[in-house]
């Protein structure tokens, strides 16, 4: 959200006006578990609400389900939908989503970057739970329908996270396996929490490798667990995106320090300000981008005496945003360098952004105290990179793969994917 209001606030700054007008800005809290019909009537609301500004832009949502119910009611308004979240494949399809965009990388991107680390680890097999949501099938749906020749998935649990349980018992699901790659796709809280019940199957720390789609801030309360249960996280992986000069297209970093700058003005208490721009979360970024994206159209639109505007109707459905065929063309050319890297959108088959996409393998390598709160917190280290350009992954030190931490003691070796027996190489 801070990110949001320095975008708007760098507009005004600039005079990047809308018919003569300051660009102004709502923000709508939204639940993420929720179906996406309450995220849509607040919206239906706020765009007939006559004592309102035009609404000439959504940015958002933060989850793929709610983008399914959004995205095609900004559409039929004509009003571009761009998102910093949002990242299931589906949402790729122009002929359901015309106006939907999105500067996060797309869960496509993400299943081939997961694809190519088990090929670089010789790895064929792995067990995969999902989060029970759009996120959790959609990356399910890719791996299965893309991928199927180069990824075996050898058992599919569900997590249901609002009920906290699996469809079936995990430490028998896991232990009756072929594989012992164990690939966790699910939202944050989601991943938080089944670490939680693996950790409580004892299924952390030994023959498994568990690699998660999402960093989970997994907080654990020294009171509550021994010493040797919490070390078991250490050689836990994490692929996700990354940001940063290592890409072949580089960041703005001009307009970083100059949003950074603005963030730490306008905020009123300057502890919730990060100290340094690598403390930055990404989708901060990504959120940064996605508004600068729409205020580029906006300008052009203006220069070109075709800002749009909202004819507004009692009927939300029945409201039109005026001047969106040019608005929508000037925002699908756009073209700049962000502060997440470089911004342009496809134009023939999605309107994902390209070039620069990149994940980064990230290993629990320890546990560290958080002094303030009494919680010990992960360690993570980022291994390696893969790039979106290269479609390979790289070492991110000088020292190669022996700066990992494998489950198991952290032995040198990279654990095989299938069952093994102590003394034997492989089980028949």
């Amino acid at each position: 959200m801070e990110m949001f209001r320095v975008a708007i606030a760098l507009a005004n700054h600039y005079k990047i006006y809308v018919n003569g007008h300051p660009i102004n800005y709502t923000i709508i809290q939204t639940n993420t578990n929720t179906n996406g019909f309450t995220e849509l009537e607040v919206v239906c609301r706020s765009i007939t609400n006559q004592t309102e500004s035009d609404v000439i832009g959504i940015v958002g949502p933060a989850s793929s389900i709610n983008a399914r119910y959004l995205a095609p009611f900004a559409a039929r308004l004509g009003l571009p939908l761009v998102s910093y979240a949002a990242t299931n494949a589906d949402l790729d399809d122009t002929f359901i989503y015309p106006t939907f965009y999105r500067t996060i990388p797309s869960d496509n991107l993400l299943a081939e970057a997961i694809v190519k680390l088990f090929k670089y680890f010789s790895w064929t097999t792995c067990t995969i739970i999902i989060g029970k949501d759009d996120y959790g099938y959609g990356g399910l749906k890719t791996l299965s329908e893309l991928y199927y020749l180069n990824l075996s998935i050898q058992e599919r649990l569900i997590f249901d996270p609002w009920h906290d349980k699996f469809n079936v018992d995990l430490k028998q699901t896991l232990e009756k396996s072929r594989s012992r790659i164990v690939l966790v796709w699910a939202n944050q809280s989601s991943t938080t929490r089944i670490t939680q019940h693996a950790l409580d199957a004892e299924l952390l720390g030994k023959s498994y490798v568990w690699i998660m789609t999402n960093k989970h801030y997994f907080q654990i309360d020294i009171n509550t667990f021994k010493q040797d249960d919490w070390l078991k996280l250490r050689g836990v992986f994490a692929v996700v995106p990354v940001i940063g000069n290592s890409s072949p297209f580089g960041v703005n970093e001009t307009l970083q320090k100059e949003v950074f700058n603005i963030w730490h003005n306008l905020s009123n208490d300057k502890t919730n300000v990060p100290e340094c721009l690598s403390d930055v979360s990404p989708f901060a970024m990504y959120t940064f981008d996605a508004v600068w994206a729409l205020i580029q159209a906006l300008n052009k639109s203006s220069l070109d005496n075709k800002s749009p505007s909202m004819n507004k109707s009692s009927t939300c459905f029945d409201s039109l945003l005026i001047n969106h065929t040019e608005y929508l063309m000037y925002l699908q050319n756009t073209s700049f360098f962000g502060v997440s890297g470089n911004i342009h959108f496809h134009k023939n088959h999605s309107y994902d952004r390209t070039h620069g996409a990149m994940y980064g393998l990230y290993n629990i390598q320890g546990i560290k105290q958080n002094s303030s709160r009494g919680k010990r917190l992960p360690s993570y280290k980022q291994i390696m990179t893969w790039y979106e350009i290269k479609h390979n992954w790289t070492n991110s030190t000088d020292q190669g793969n022996s700066n990992i931490i494998w489950p198991n003691n952290g032995l040198d070796t990279v654990p095989t994917d299938y069952p093994q027996l102590r003394g034997q190489e492989k089980v028949y």
